[in-house]
């Protein structure tokens, strides 16, 4: 069968020694191995000539800080399988310098933690914030919204640059050098992904849609990944020479795809993991272009599809990978201990929080809308997670999830970006965006 070479996979600048990746969606409103189309793209592998990740290609696919839609920030996954970095032991204190849950529910007013400065609000959004990324080299933060606009904000004085129309809903969301790549749909029928020459103020639409919204995107090298509420995920490689996409193949459930709406994507060495409205986890090989492995009701019930499963980020971090849902867990799925080949992970999470206590009781927070990793400003792990009707983002330093505080008097926040011990960034549902640095 046909591959996908990946080379030494996407270009992750500008991260130092640790690096989160982290691509989710925004919205929640097995392959033959006899086809021969699979991944490979025949104008040639090896070295991978002005693809995504190139460096003669100045006008853009060389991969920066993706976004989730959302942004990827923090450590570096060294490797997937338990050789990288040894076995974690999760989930050790659980305390810090947390308070609880919110209050009621109402509007959250703790301090922000020590550690923490508020920055600014940035008000210009007439409806909902769904996507966020931030730009360090251009010194600018990139946002969607569903009121059908792109906003351009300066990241030092938080003023509007610029305000694009972007031609429908805007799902998802992701920088790659020069190029911001939007997932966003038209109507109820008709999602596409365009991509915006940032420098030039030139765009295309790429072609091969989705029908509905185009909830998340992710970048592998030259190919671009797209996941839709129709259920599929399209695959395109992107052409040096003319500038263009082509699209390759696209995932459906005949072929081993998602049987709802795909929400989550991200791409993690060899690997593309992808996750759907029902709670489920896919394992994808881009080696061979097949589904490697199925999490069925990773999150939710695990008897039958609910929407309390599902599931809104995937973010890998050091060879595990970390999920998050509606029903308000942060699930951690360890790499297989002895590689088998058709499993990539555990079966069953490694740890889930919250925890249970000892009496079996488990602390409930809001469905969990958002999540982004990063790391402070001494290099500490931490993963953010906004959640519904709490009007807070939670921090929990990793892998103990040491409670590192609440970001707080945000409601709903739906989008997340953050830099490494720099800026994080938060669009809410009123669309508001606000901006916090570590200290």
């Amino acid at each position: 069968m046909a591959s996908m070479d990946t080379g030494d996979g996407p270009s992750r600048s500008g991260r130092g020694a640790g690096q989160w990746q982290n691509n989710r969606g925004s919205g929640y409103n097995s392959y033959n191995n006899n086809n021969n189309n699979a991944y490979h793209n025949n104008r040639g592998r090896g070295t991978n000539r002005g693809g995504y990740n190139s460096p003669a290609n100045r006008g853009g696919y060389s991969n920066s800080y993706s976004q989730s839609g959302y942004n990827t920030s923090g450590y570096s996954n060294q490797g997937y399988g338990p050789g990288a970095g040894g076995r974690q032991a999760w989930g050790g204190r659980g305390r810090g310098r947390g308070r609880g849950r919110a209050a009621g529910r109402g509007p959250s007013q703790y301090p922000d933690p020590e550690d923490i400065k508020f920055l600014r609000v940035m008000k210009g959004h007439t409806k909902k914030v769904t996507a966020i990324t931030i730009n360090p080299e251009a010194q600018q933060i990139y946002t969607g919204s569903a009121d059908k606009t792109l906003r351009i904000w300066h990241m030092e004085t938080g003023q509007c640059i610029q305000t694009i129309d972007a031609g429908g809903e805007v799902d998802s969301m992701l920088l790659s050098g020069k190029m911001l790549l939007v997932g966003l749909h038209c109507s109820p029928e008709e999602g596409m992904v365009r991509a915006w020459h940032i420098e030039q103020g030139t765009d295309l639409v790429l072609p091969g849609r989705h029908r509905g919204a185009v909830l998340c995107l992710a970048q592998a090298a030259q190919y671009l990944f797209s996941g839709g509420q129709d259920t599929t995920i399209k695959i395109w490689s992107f052409d040096a020479a003319t500038q263009a996409f082509q699209p390759l193949i696209e995932f459906t459930q005949a072929n081993g795809g998602h049987d709802s709406a795909v929400q989550c994507l991200t791409v993690e060495q060899q690997y593309l993991y992808s996750a759907d409205w029902h709670g489920n986890i896919k394992v994808w090989s881009m080696q061979h272009g097949q589904c490697m492995q199925t999490l069925p009701h990773a999150h939710g019930p695990s008897s039958q599809p609910s929407y309390a499963g599902l599931v809104m980020g995937l973010l890998p971090y050091q060879g595990y990978l970390l999920s998050c849902a509606l029903d308000g867990s942060v699930k951690i799925w360890a790499p297989m201990e002895t590689p088998q080949p058709n499993s990539v992970l555990e079966t069953t999470p490694n740890y889930s929080h919250p925890p249970s206590s000892e009496n079996g009781q488990k602390e409930e927070y809001g469905g969990i809308l958002a999540m982004c990793g990063t790391s402070d400003s001494k290099q500490s792990a931490v993963v953010l997670t906004s959640h519904s009707q709490e009007n807070i983002i939670r921090m929990h330093g990793l892998p103990d999830f040491e409670d590192r505080g609440q970001l707080s008097a945000i409601k709903d926040a739906r989008a997340l970006a953050a830099l490494p011990g720099g800026m994080i960034a938060a669009g809410d549902a009123a669309g508001t965006v606000k901006t916090w640095q570590w200290r």
